[in-house]
């Protein structure tokens, strides 16, 4: 008669007691996503006093919780452009998150968007973090993913920053920090080397010029914040996703016009809606 061996996955059993339990990295990420989203949804009930402590206090778990949530395969430059794009999506989204009406109807839904868009950011981040050791096959899915969320990212905080209704050179300014990083994610990205390459920092150098170059220009427009924040977005659409496809060397004729296409029609639109005078 045989006796039936019984074992519990990752866990290793010492005298009398659990010693150690193994998670995996989709359930880091899980986990994270639940921590961050709870943080966020409690916000609502703290006083306007400590707002800004509390997006702080995010903003560092998101890059603490990225480490943990990462580690194994983080080196190099990975360490710092990895855990970019989720602290920028958190800070603009906690940022944005007070400017939303004050009753639960509209910020508990944006609170379950916020939640996924983390546990979706950290799966492309971790598809990152491996395809810059081997190829896998959904490398495609991630960029696609990761520049999605840099638009959005670009686009909360943003809005959050003509919201302020700052002076033109601390706009220029702004918008310089926060593009310019987001840029530099998204070029490297397409790349996925152990380090920074001089085409990859002249694109996003340049990239950033023009693109504080349009915040100036709406920083003299009669535009309302979401506006301002859409157009650049859309710069940043224009100019990230023609780069991607060149260094891929899949930028076809059709495609750049379909991209000034998008890039035209918002401009006419955001056009049309600004009030001019009155």
């Amino acid at each position: 008669m045989k006796l039936l061996n019984l074992r519990l996955p990752n866990l290793h059993f010492g005298p009398g007691k659990i010693t150690s339990y193994e998670i995996t990295k989709r359930q880091k990420i899980v986990l994270m996503s639940l921590f961050l989203t709870i943080i966020l949804i409690t916000a609502q009930t703290v006083g306007e006093s400590l707002r800004y402590e509390t997006i702080a206090f995010l903003t560092l778990s998101t890059i603490l919780l990225s480490i943990f949530a990462l580690w194994g395969e983080l080196s190099g430059v990975k360490y710092f452009l990895l855990l970019l794009l989720p602290t920028y999506f958190v800070a603009g989204a906690s940022l944005f998150y007070f400017l939303l009406p004050v009753r639960w109807l509209t910020r508990v839904p944006f609170a379950f968007f916020f939640g996924i868009s983390v546990y979706l950011l950290m799966l492309t981040s971790n598809i990152y973090n491996v395809a810059a050791i081997r190829t896998i096959a959904l490398l495609r899915a991630a960029h696609a993913v990761g520049l999605l969320f840099t638009l959005i990212s670009g686009f909360l905080l943003v809005n959050v920053l003509l919201s302020f209704h700052l002076p033109f050179y601390l706009n220029v300014i702004g918008i310089t920090l926060i593009c310019g990083p987001l840029y530099l994610v998204g070029v490297w990205a397409t790349e996925l080397e152990d380090y920074v390459s001089q085409r990859a920092f002249l694109y996003a150098a340049v990239f950033t010029i023009v693109t504080a170059e349009g915040g100036l220009v709406f920083s003299f427009w009669p535009i309302v914040p979401i506006n301002g924040a859409l157009a650049i977005a859309t710069v940043m659409y224009a100019l990230l996703g023609l780069s991607q496809l060149h260094l891929e060397d899949k930028l076809k004729t059709r495609v750049l016009w379909e991209h000034v296409a998008v890039a035209l029609l918002v401009f006419v639109i955001i056009t049309i809606s600004t009030r001019w005078g009155g």
